[in-house]
């Protein structure tokens, strides 16, 4: 029995040991690690067991939607907490209950939940250990396009179930085969209508959802060089502001992201940016738009910018211009609907240029992000984007609406340039803080300072003189703390908990006469924390 049981434990801890894909790194911190890795290991291969016998028995009621619950339970405690063999098993086991031909809606549901767990993390897994068959699941896609008889309750379709099945295409779609983009295009290309809108939507959404984008550079001459221009120049060919444009702005969104430098986009950027800005929808003299309904997807459209950035194209020079075109827009005095995507706009740009720079500085690059070496970002573009979007960040700080989006995007772009963003910003602070006529400003400037107060207080090789502002503010904001005002009391303590919460509050004065290596920045911190 002590055989057994110390034989048991050397097999758990061999498990544990071995290389898994992505554990929860946050049961590293708990006390009992070493049992939870033992508890991940007995509930896996629990889980497994059963999965397989509920197939063989055909047992898809309870056992499989059982267990299959039991795994997701699983993925969220622990991760993914297990081998990749096992995890590319797990994929294929669902990918082939989904190919199943009399399957029910409710069981399909759930492999589509389950793969989008499993698949979310698409670098875990490289396209050439998995291959997906685009068919298995264009046949659920055509069910659900051409099913009619859910909207007459002849057929019940599960919550959701449209918005997971084309989630879980779009991430089985980078395990798509070599050939699968050839052959989605003769399958959709009959239905590229522009007159019929019904099935030109349909086909749009399936050409967004199915065609695979990130495809390595040696298979670009399969991917996307067999449609970009042909879709492109559908795109440029209407201008009614129909539905499936905001799906073909997706698309070439997405794979201008992963594919930087491989695609020559500067013969389109005039046409692209004033598509862009028609996208906005924004007021002409006395007349609104009325097409808010369907304006481009903000998001997309500013990670399309950031994707042509770079190796001297004039993207950047473009982005001036359209907002030198829109700037009247940003004042605080235009309200209307449109100003949000204004916003949402800046904010991410700033978000997906912080992003573009973390991907490309990673030590152990993702296979799915393909950058040309010449597309690298450099210092200078990253100076050139900061001083292009800055300006209307700011402006966006004193918006009554959507000052919160224009904070996070000042967060952004400190991140990239603190001296172009904390000093500005904490020099408006100190010209607010006697201002009478617009006492607004000082508590939309210390929401702003609460986002940035990391990037003030850090020591870099090209910035360090925020600390200076430290002790300072801490002085003058001090009255912020007003029991008449809640809003400015509230954002007051805000920022004193963050600035508390990264630095020391030690008396170190004495050090000036004491060492004599200290910087410039350093003896004038120390001098004013005399006084």
């Amino acid at each position: 029995m002590m055989n057994s049981q110390l034989n048991t434990d050397e097999q758990f801890t061999e498990m544990c040991n071995e290389n898994l894909q992505r554990p929860n790194i946050y049961n590293e911190y708990l006390p009992c690690q070493t049992t939870i890795k033992q508890q991940a290991s007995r509930s896996f291969e629990q889980i497994r067991e059963n999965l397989s016998r509920t197939i063989q028995l055909g047992e898809f009621q309870p056992g499989f939607k059982l267990w299959s619950s039991k795994l997701r339970e699983f993925l969220s405690l622990y991760g993914h907490s297990f081998t990749k063999i096992d995890h590319i098993k797990l994929v294929q086991f669902y990918v082939s209950i989904i190919s199943i031909t009399n399957l029910n809606c409710a069981d399909a549901m759930v492999c589509f939940e389950v793969l989008n767990d499993l698949l979310q993390k698409t670098r875990l897994i490289d396209r050439n250990d998995l291959t997906i068959n685009w068919r298995t699941l264009c046949r659920w896609a055509e069910f659900i396009i051409s099913c009619h008889d859910s909207t007459y309750a002849l057929v019940t379709l599960p919550k959701n179930f449209e918005l997971q099945m084309f989630l879980c295409v779009r991430n089985c779609s980078p395990y798509f085969s070599e050939k699968a983009t050839q052959e989605i295009l003769d399958e959709i290309r009959p239905q590229i209508c522009h007159i019929d809108s019904s099935s030109m939507h349909d086909a749009v959404k399936i050409l967004e959802s199915f065609l695979p984008v990130n495809l390595p550079p040696s298979l670009h001459s399969q991917g996307f060089q067999l449609w970009l221009s042909e879709l492109f120049d559908i795109w440029q060919s209407v201008y009614n502001n129909t539905p499936w444009e905001i799906r073909l702005i997706q698309l070439f969104a997405r794979v201008a992201w992963h594919n930087i430098g491989y695609i020559d986009w500067e013969p389109w950027l005039a046409k692209i940016f004033t598509r862009f800005l028609r996208g906005f929808s924004l007021p002409i003299g006395t007349m609104a738009l009325l097409t808010t309904k369907n304006s481009h997807c903000v998001p997309d459209v500013s990670r399309w910018v950031i994707a042509m950035i770079g190796n001297g194209s004039s993207c950047l020079e473009y982005l001036r211009d359209l907002f030198i075109a829109i700037k009247s827009f940003y004042y605080p005095s235009n309200t209307g609907v449109f100003q949000k995507r204004l916003v949402d706009f800046v904010l991410n740009l700033a978000r997906y240029f912080v992003e573009r720079i973390h991907l490309e500085k990673k030590q152990s690059p993702v296979w799915f992000f393909a950058l040309h070496e010449s597309y690298q970002l450099t210092e200078q573009d990253v100076t050139n984007f900061v001083d292009c979007v800055k300006e209307y960040a700011f402006m966006s700080i004193f918006n009554k609406d959507y000052a919160s989006e224009a904070a996070e995007a000042c967060q952004y772009l400190a991140m990239l340039r603190p001296e172009s963003i904390v000093t500005p910003i904490v020099d408006k602070l100190f010209l607010s803080i006697d201002n009478l006529t617009e006492a607004h400003r000082f508590t939309s400037l210390m929401h702003c300072l609460k986002r940035i107060t990391r990037s003030l207080v850090r020591q870099t090789s090209s910035y360090s003189q925020g600390q200076i502002y430290i002790l300072p503010l801490l002085t003058v904001i001090l009255p912020g703390i007003d029991l008449n005002d809640f809003e400015k009391t509230n954002v007051t303590l805000e920022v004193f908990d963050a600035i508390f919460m990264l630095i020391s509050c030690v008396d170190c004065s004495s050090a000036v006469n004491i060492r004599n290596d200290l910087t410039e920045v350093t003896m004038a911190i120390l001098m004013s924390n005399e006084h």
